[in-house]
């Protein structure tokens, strides 16, 4: 097969897609390489990993690590596989460990991935195995921010904080909005699924569109508030706006402004509200009136590139591991503020299982639409037709009090866009860079491709 051109596959201008970023096998090794290789990726939450020795085990792009907590309190990640023959060294989720054994030739490892004991080291290797060459290979950079602990294998990529750029602003709307911060809660709920994980991400990042018609039911039968901005059809922009946040990668949001919609889909969410009404000054003091009076509380959708989304309000946390161009791996987390109480904390629990859950009402309604967004590029005619996120193209705009790329109103596919648009950016790039930096419209449009 002749090799595929990226830049011919998404045409920014025109929100062209090419089917062929769903299907093709070349496509998706390509962004093992250059998009799982090179981004920041979600490893953990620091709840998870509180004492010396405890560890959890996930995933970087297909890679599988092992993300440790040091004697020194810092955190490493490493690849979880033996250096002698490959076996993986730890199967459990996570726990505490004082070293990792491989279960095939027991070589044995610390907690700081070096190569600690080897069986018959004397008379098998006559001693002359080198084992500060055979430590486990490390991730390049494990950074953290306010809780959530990131890494990557590009020893060249820009730094965390450089990373998230202007998304910060946004993240701390839940992330710093109290003190003590947050925390995951409840064990991962993990679901596979045949869909291209690229898919699940456009679809929570900025589609309002579909809110109306794949959800009409659940939205019908599971609100217990009258939030006229997560009503049925609403497209008023005077409650609503979905946000493309563009520093250093194409992270968004999508956001209603009205303080109370992110817990509107709770059988009863009084003690969800009473939460908020005490401590929203404390928030507005945190963050300014904007973020505490408007954003928190509001249904939320923060997506951080390329796979990891969260839901304040809703409070699920949530990270899609690819595992081929036609299927990926969804984790789900309950997310809690560390001071709400344990009654509040069970609600949402019990809410993230009902609504976004392995059998959640909003998750089998997606679910079913994505699988079949996938599906149908199995035919060689269907592969080849073109799709398209041109909604209210070219209606972007800037805003002196947020920051990033505005568009007015819940439903539009500006997100989406400027999704794709990261994707091809990252997919042909050679080096850092080579990837365009832009913080404001005007420099979004000064960056396109002809």
């Amino acid at each position: 097969m002749s090799k595929l051109d990226i830049n011919d596959l998404v045409d920014n201008k025109t929100g062209r897609q090419s089917r062929l970023i769903f299907h093709e096998q070349q496509v998706y090794e390509q962004e093992q390489e250059q998009i799982f290789g090179r981004c920041w990726l979600f490893l953990a939450h620091e709840s998870q990993i509180t004492k010396p020795g405890d560890y959890f085990r996930t995933f970087m792009g297909e890679d599988e690590v092992l993300v440790v907590r040091q004697k020194d309190q810092s955190i490493k990640a490493f690849l979880n596989t033996c250096t002698h023959r490959g076996n993986r060294i730890c199967k459990a989720d996570n726990g505490n460990a004082r070293r990792f054994v491989c279960n095939y030739h027991g070589w044995s490892f610390g907690p700081d991935g070096s190569l600690t004991g080897v069986p018959l080291e004397e008379d098998a290797y006559h001693n002359q195995l080198d084992k500060s060459k055979f430590g486990l290979k490390q991730v390049a950079q494990v950074s953290s921010y306010k809780g959530m602990v990131f890494g990557t294998f590009d020893p060249e990529a820009p730094s965390l904080e450089d990373y998230l750029g202007e998304m910060k602003w946004y993240l701390d709307v839940w992330l710093d909005a109290m003190p003590e911060g947050t925390e995951l809660i409840g064990s991962a709920q993990k679901v596979e699924y045949p869909v291209n994980w690229k898919l699940p991400v456009e679809n929570v990042c900025g589609d309002g569109y579909h809110l109306g018609w794949a959800h009409a039911g659940v939205m019908t039968v599971a609100s217990s508030m009258n939030i006229d901005s997560l009503s049925v059809g609403n497209t008023d922009i005077d409650s609503s706006t979905a946000m493309s946040v563009t520093g250093m990668n194409g992270h968004s949001v999508l956001s209603t402004l009205d303080g109370y919609a992110g817990y509107a889909f709770y059988p009863e969410p009084q003690l969800a509200v009473d939460y908020l009404d005490a401590n929203r000054d404390t928030v507005s003091s945190r963050l300014g009136e904007l973020r505490g009076n408007k954003f928190w509380g509001s249904q939320i959708n923060l997506t951080v590139f390329p796979n990891v989304q969260m839901l304040p309000g809703l409070n699920w946390f949530r990270v899609y591991h690819p595992k081929g161009p036609g299927k990926m791996e969804m984790w789900t987390w309950a997310m809690v503020d560390k001071e709400m109480s344990d009654e509040l904390k069970q609600m949402i629990l019990d809410n993230v299982c009902r609504t976004f859950g392995a059998a959640g009402m909003f998750d089998n309604d997606d679910g079913d639409n994505l699988i079949a967004c996938t599906t149908q590029n199995r035919g060689w005619q269907t592969r080849h037709q073109d799709i398209y996120t041109n909604m209210a193209m070219g209606k972007e705009r800037s805003d002196p009090d947020m920051p990033g790329i505005i568009s007015d109103g819940l439903i539009g596919e500006q997100n989406q866009r400027f999704f794709y648009r990261r994707w091809q950016e990252m997919m042909t790039a050679e080096s850092w860079d080579q990837v365009p930096d832009y913080n404001s419209l005007e420099e979004a449009r000064a960056t396109e491709k002809d």
